[in-house]
Order: structure tokens, then C-alpha cells, then sequence
């Protein structure tokens, strides 16, 4: 491990962080496949933390499903839509909980929390239309994609607050790129240490991790489709950006997936923009002034 790591990963350590909520904690830790899980074992850590089960129960009857009746209690639920999503909804909500609320300067935890949330319906429909991979597993890894940058902020508030200025300032830089060039790390690596010291399921943590290294896997789609779409989803156009400086590479990279299919494109950005809303309600997320598709028609 290199210096800059090192020092990068004292100042994540588990003694310095938040806690991850424990009911949360059992919830991650439990496998995906329904074959796998006895649906109790999901429900007792729910069910036990009264305010995460209110939490559970308003997310499964909001209008995002469209249930006629409604849900009763949590074992309905996810008997109803499935161990993925709802282990993705207790995943954000703890998430949510634990990253402190900043406002500093050009930075605002709030366009941040927009820019995952529509990067990360963009993986789960892509996935889904392709039918390809895990959508569930790279919705969540595109949701916590950017999750160290708060904390980063709250850790080291001259030095990364600088950063985040610059990255303000200067038309098509990448925050990336800032950061290796200040401390010889980036929020990728620090997102791969937060997921270790709470111990998030080692999938996430690889897609936290590897997020910025589309160059890097893009060939490897057939083997780790959700890497790769987690990857891609980060040259989505940016709610801090009038400007969508990362068109040409996200473009050329789209393409290595789906070969001349525009219309795809076309179609994800307008499901995305009109799943978004529904959604955000839900966990308290405001909509961006300017939809995907807005960018995508200039």
C-alpha cells in the first residue's frame, strides 16, 4: 500500500466512521437468492427496528408499485417484489443515515444524491432490457458509486473542499482526476474502504471500487456486465453541469455494448426521467432541473 493510501485509509477507519445501523447490517449480509434465504430471516432484522419497518411498508405501498391493495406487513411485501429490492431500499436508507448532509461552498450533498440515484436506474433498466447480469446488485453499486465524497468532505474540509472547488471552476475536468493529482487517491478508493469497514457485501464494495476503470473492463462486459454499466453510468451527464462533457466517451462506449442502438439510448433516458420522480418521492430526493433526455435532445 502506498503512502497516500495508507494515510487515506487512516482516516476511514471503522473507530472514526459512523456506525452502520445493526438491523441494516443483517439485512446486506443475507444472500440475494430467495432459494438461498428463509424470507424470516430477512423480515426479524425489519420487523425489529420499528422505524426501518415503517420505512419498508411506506416504500412498498407507494405509487412506484401500484399495488390495489395494500401491504399489510413487511413478509407480504417482499413475498410481492422480491429480496433484491427491498434489500436495496434498507441498503439505501442506512447509507442515507451514515453520509453526513453537507452543503459547502458549490457542493450539495442533495445533486449528489441525484446524480446516484438516476445513475443508478440507468444500470438496473439497461440491465434489465439487455437481460444481462444482476440489475438489483449494479443498481446499488451505481447508488454508493460516489458515497466517500461526503465523508471525504467532513474528513478533510480545506483540502478536499478545494478540490471540489476546482472541480467547480474548470469546465470537463474530472473529480477524479483532481483527486489522484492532490492525494494520490481518489473517492473510488476511499468508497472501496467505507464498504469494507461496514462491511457491505463484497460485490458492492468490487463495484464502488472499480467504478471509474470503464477503459479498463469494457471488454469484459459479457463476464461482469454489472461492472461494466456501473462504469458506464458514470459518464451520465451531471446534475451540476449544464453540459454534458462526457457524451463522446459515454457514447463510444454504449456502442462496444449495443452496437448501433440509438433508440435505445433514447428510450432508457425517458424511462429514467419518468421512473425518477416516482422514486425520489420516496426517499426523499428532489428531481433535477434537467431530465436525461433534455441532454440527450441538444
Amino acid at each position: 500500500m502506498s503512502l497516500a493510501h495508507d494515510e487515506l485509509s487512516k482516516i476511514l477507519t471503522v473507530e472514526q466512521l459512523p456506525a452502520m445501523p445493526h438491523s441494516a447490517l443483517i439485512v446486506l449480509q443475507l444472500d440475494n437468492d430467495v432459494v438461498k434465504v428463509n424470507i424470516n430471516d430477512l423480515v426479524r432484522p425489519i420487523e425489529a427496528d420499528l422505524g426501518l419497518a415503517a420505512q419498508v411498508l411506506k416504500f412498498l405501498n407507494s405509487s412506484y408499485f401500484g399495488f390495489q391493495s395494500s401491504i399489510s406487513n413487511v413478509k407480504q411485501g417482499i413475498a410481492l417484489v422480491g429480496i433484491r429490492i427491498v434489500k436495496n431500499f434498507v441498503l439505501w436508507k442506512a447509507i442515507f443515515s451514515l453520509i453526513p448532509k453537507s452543503k459547502t461552498g458549490s457542493f450539495d450533498v442533495t445533486l449528489l444524491w441525484q446524480d446516484s440515484l438516476r445513475r443508478a436506474m440507468f444500470t438496473r433498466f439497461l440491465l434489465l432490457e439487455l437481460k444481462k447480469g444482476d440489475p438489483e446488485t449494479a443498481f446499488a453499486g451505481a447508488l454508493l458509486q460516489d458515497m466517500a465524497i461526503p465523508l471525504l468532505l467532513k474528513k478533510k474540509p480545506a483540502e478536499y473542499g478545494a478540490v471540489l472547488e476546482q472541480l467547480a471552476a474548470s469546465s470537463g475536468a474530472r473529480l477524479s482526476t483532481l483527486e489522484n493529482k492532490a492525494f494520490g487517491w481518489n473517492h473510488a478508493d476511499a468508497g472501496a474502504i467505507l464498504g469494507k469497514n461496514w462491511k457491505l457485501p463484497e460485490p458492492l464494495v468490487e463495484l464502488v471500487a472499480n467504478h471509474l476503470k470503464i477503459e479498463e473492463i469494457i471488454g469484459n462486459f459479457d463476464q461482469q456486465p454489472e461492472q461494466v454499466v456501473t462504469a458506464l453510468s458514470t459518464l451520465l451527464p451531471s446534475v451540476i453541469n449544464p453540459d454534458w462533457n462526457d457524451r463522446a466517451a459515454f457514447n463510444k462506449f454504449f456502442a462496444k455494448i449495443m452496437p448501433e442502438n440509438n433508440r435505445l439510448l433514447t428510450t432508457l433516458f425517458d424511462k429514467v426521467d419518468r421512473e425518477f420522480d416516482q422514486y425520489a418521492m420516496i426517499i426523499q430526493i428532489t428531481k433535477p432541473k434537467k431530465t436525461l433526455f433534455q441532454y440527450l435532445d441538444e
